[in-house]
């Protein structure tokens, strides 16, 4: 009866996978139960993680909050642009309200595998799942300044943070407040000469800037339901000097905006519920070259639901359906025009995920077993203004072995486009340098921005198939290999790089000025006929503590190698124009290889982030079709930052462990562009290229940002 009662205890405190309306207690943390004690674990997810970071390798990240560790975890791990996060293991309506949170309030960060997304409501398949787990109890005000100077000179960027944080149990908040001054760097400082010398001090090849930011996130628990509330709001002027018919234009930005979002989440009737109100209301006064005032309201609303549907052998199938909606209004005024716009938007999607076979575990496991596998399938449709638009999708994930793990995807859909894609005012971007191909010459032009009313939805078949090993039994080594293939039809895409093919076929997007000179270009989107794209992707990383590094921190080493491998990348415009081999150089050259090596060092009160990148070098044919004497030939190009960060000894943990990063004053050092490199290219007979000069693409160069933070 005893050990009945023990397995019993076991299994409520370990078992459950506790979220932020259970309060379960922290990593390593004791429950004492008549002289039992039971090792419980905060946040565990419904599968094993494919990744795990624990507290001092994410301070060994070097980030400055939530955010800036799941967008590191994204570039890593190639999560894409919008990963599901979960939080304590818990799905949350809206996972923003943590994102302005310091990184020593996370425990851990975890990827978990492919087939994680369809346990978590995720209707898409090919979209994976990170678990923030949150410290039970946590509190801090925190303040940063920061000045970031280009070593050139000419400008400099200043910012002030402060942010006051707080987590008990199930309810937290977060206050933030955020200035941001940024001088403008002129033609004048520079090594310019597209600009003339009278011009030159007024032209600005980089925006004056200055904002101002507000942030309040706070969450609870109503029983067995959990409430969040998020507000955010920004002011923010630029202001920039281009010419425009060899005359200096000042031009002016303002733009106000408030975002509101209402979050709850929770069990009904055996389903796993998610809900979010959302709210958003901006405002931008353009003066100068494309006067205008515009203001936007936006309400939309999403629900998610999902649930066990039916038990079979291998687990409990799931069922996953989300839905959207969306209301906007638009109104913009100009000097000789006024436009009113009323859009709105639906959507819904459903997914079904079946798990086909599982591994046995326990002493009556067979020696050999395939592993564990399941399926997806989903679909979806839209409808908008614009038109409406459908898809299918179908995935699958199999891990032969623990420490292997196959996954692959494939949609198709017809989407429906988004109303700022076709109904965006026209305006004007900032200046641009280009290489004409008409004249032989490197011109500033402005960009002509905006919707444009004509675009065709698109449709797009997409493959994707994953290989990921590690870590393994000793040796903490993880790599991965993916393909990805995309097939689109009438695609939205800017117009392809200047050549005098397609000038020839978009005549009445380029303007010329009586002497023949190009002084801007419409870069509103345009459908292409077709379009293909195949790439091949692959990483290394290790992960390895090497010991105590005094003030007893862990000393960690992170090391993560990305290789990406542009098999195939043609586009078809229109019947005018031949298919364009971007890697050959059609239509603006594309880079067949580019590698990326992140390293991150933390022993003691040091940290260092070094972050590699290399680009091979490429071709931009001034003929399609064929290599000629006046093409443009991109040299390979690299660049390398450093983060140098000191921890100054702050108060010890009140529970008498090691200390975390962001307890005391932190020194950071950040080098961005170490070696000051600057894109450069030849002529195809290897002829100077105009317009890639030292400072002509790359104005800024290497910088140096110095920062303090001091939690109070």
């Amino acid at each position: 009866m005893a050990d009945l009662a023990l397995l019993l205890i076991s299994t409520l405190v370990i078992g459950q996978a506790p979220g932020p309306q259970d309060a379960p207690s922290p990593d390593g943390e004791p429950a004492v139960l008549d002289d039992v004690v039971v090792q419980g674990r905060r946040g565990v997810a419904l599968v094993e993680p494919e990744v795990e970071l624990d507290g001092f390798k994410i301070d060994a990240l070097g980030a400055d909050d939530i955010g800036q560790v799941i967008r590191r975890l994204s570039e890593d791990f190639g999560l894409g642009d919008g990963p599901l996060i979960i939080v304590n293991g818990r799905p949350m309506a809206d996972p923003g309200v943590f994102s302005g949170f310091p990184p020593d309030a996370l425990i851990r960060a975890e990827v978990l595998p492919p087939q994680a997304g369809a346990l978590y409501g995720e209707t898409d398949p090919s979209r994976r799942v990170v678990n923030i787990v949150l410290q039970r109890r946590f509190h801090s005000r925190d303040a940063r300044a920061s000045l970031r100077l280009p070593t050139a000179g000419g400008r400099s960027e200043t910012s002030l943070d402060l942010r006051q944080s707080s987590i008990i149990d199930t309810r937290t908040r977060q206050l933030g407040l955020k200035l941001d001054l940024d001088t403008a760097l002129r033609a004048g400082e520079r090594d310019q000469t597209r600009a003339d010398g009278s011009a030159a001090e007024t032209v600005t090849l980089r925006p004056a800037s200055k904002s101002l930011s507000a942030n309040w996130a706070q969450t609870a628990s109503l029983r067995d339901w959990a409430l969040s509330l998020r507000a955010d709001g920004r002011i923010q002027e630029r202001r920039s000097t281009a010419l425009r018919e060899d005359e200096p234009t000042g031009s002016r930005q303002t733009s106000r905006s408030l975002n509101m979002v209402g979050g709850l989440n929770g069990k009904l009737a055996g389903w796993s519920v998610q809900g979010a109100l959302n709210g958003a209301v901006s405002q931008n006064e353009r003066s100068g070259l494309s006067p205008s005032d515009s203001r936007t309201r936006i309400v939309s609303a999403n629900l998610s639901l999902s649930r066990p549907l039916f038990d079979i052998p291998a687990g409990p199938a799931a069922v996953s359906l989300a839905g959207r909606a969306s209301r906007s209004r638009s109104e913009t005024e100009g000097a000789a025009f006024r436009t009113t716009h009323s859009g709105r938007a639906e959507g819904f999607s459903g997914s079904l995920s079946v798990p086909l076979l599982r591994r046995p575990i326990g002493e009556d496991a067979p020696a050999f077993h395939p592993g564990d596998l399941s399926v997806t399938v989903g679909a979806n449709v839209s409808k908008t203004d614009s038109g409406r638009g459908e898809g299918t999708n179908l995935g699958f994930a199999w891990n032969p072995r623990p420490s292997l793990r196959i996954s692959g995807n494939w949609s198709t859909s017809a989407q429906s486009l988004d109303d700022a894609q076709r109904f965006e005012p026209e305006y004007y971007g900032d200046p641009v340098v280009v290489f004409d191909f008409l004249t032989g010459e490197a011109v500033e032009v402005l960009p002509i921005l905006g919707g444009n009313p004509d675009l065709r939805a698109p449709s797009t078949d997409q493959l994707s198939l994953s290989l990921a090993a590690g870590p393994f039994s000793g040796f903490p080594l993880q790599g991965g290999i993916s393909y990805n293939r995309s097939d689109a039809v009438d695609g939205v895409g800017g117009l392809p790089a200047l050549t005098l093919q397609v000038e020839a076929a978009f005549p009445e997007r380029f303007h010329r000025g009586s002497d023949g000179r190009l002084d801007s270009i419409d870069q509103r989107p345009i459908n292409y006929a077709s379009a293909l794209a195949e790439t091949l992707n692959t990483s290394f990383g290790v992960s390895a503590s090497l010991g105590q590094g005094g003030r007893r921190r862990d000393a960690t080493l992170r090391l993560r190698l990305n290789h990406t491998w542009n098999l195939s990348n043609a586009t078809t415009i229109h019947d005018g124009l031949p298919s364009m081999d971007r890697l050959a150089g059609d239509g603006g050259g594309v880079s067949r290889h580019r590698l990326g090596l992140a390293v991150d060092v933390s022993r003691g009160a040091w940290g260092l982030n070094a972050v590699a990148n290399w680009r091979e070098g490429y071709r931009t044919r001034r003929m399609i079709g064929q290599d000629g004497p006046d093409d443009l030939r991109v040299d390979a190009f690299s660049t390398v930052d450093l983060k140098f960060s000191y921890q100054f000894a702050g108060p010890p943990p009140e529970d008498g462990g090691r200390p975390r990063r962001g307890t005391g004053l932190q020194v950071q050092l950040d080098i961005s562009n170490l070696l000051d490199a600057r894109p450069s290219a030849r002529l195809g007979d290897d002829r100077s290229a105009p317009g890639y000069g030292r400072d002509d693409q790359d104005p800024m160069g290497r910088t140096i940002l110095i920062s303090l933070k001091r939690r109070f």
